[in-house]
């Protein structure tokens, strides 16, 4: 049974190995643009180490079904601004779960600064992948 458990973990780090390789230019500029909003959402709220944790899934995965939007829409931008405002709109709920009411206070704080633009962010990931 142990060597059961063994080779199931040897092959599902495999697995995640690869897929951790396969890492085209639209993931390093999803990455680098959520570790940037992460870092400056976490300084503009004063979030702990397990919400900035948190947050940074939340941004990874809002950002990644942006790209994957701006891509599917790009030639109709009707569809693709409904889509973002969806994405955002998840976001947004995911994210005032963890948050408290000064944190809240200050998302909205900095959402409404230039760098808490959702658009500007999802430009930057897709801007990132056509390289």
């Amino acid at each position: 049974m142990k060597n059961f458990t063994l080779t199931l973990c040897l092959l599902f780090a495999l697995a995640v190995n690869a897929m951790a390789q396969d890492t085209p230019a639209l993931n390093k500029a999803l990455e680098k643009t959520c570790n940037s909003v992460t870092r400056l959402m976490v300084q503009s709220m004063g979030l702990n180490e397990n919400e900035y944790i948190q947050l940074r899934a939340l941004n990874q995965k809002r950002l990644a079904k942006a790209a994957e939007v701006a891509k599917m829409y790009s030639n109709d931008a009707e569809m693709l601004d409904a889509r973002l405002k969806e994405i955002e709109s998840s976001f947004e709920g995911d994210l005032y779960k963890i948050l408290n009411t000064r944190q809240a206070t200050a998302y909205a704080e900095f959402k409404a600064k230039p760098e808490g633009n959702f658009l500007s962010m999802v430009q930057e990931v897709t801007k990132g992948s056509k390289k």
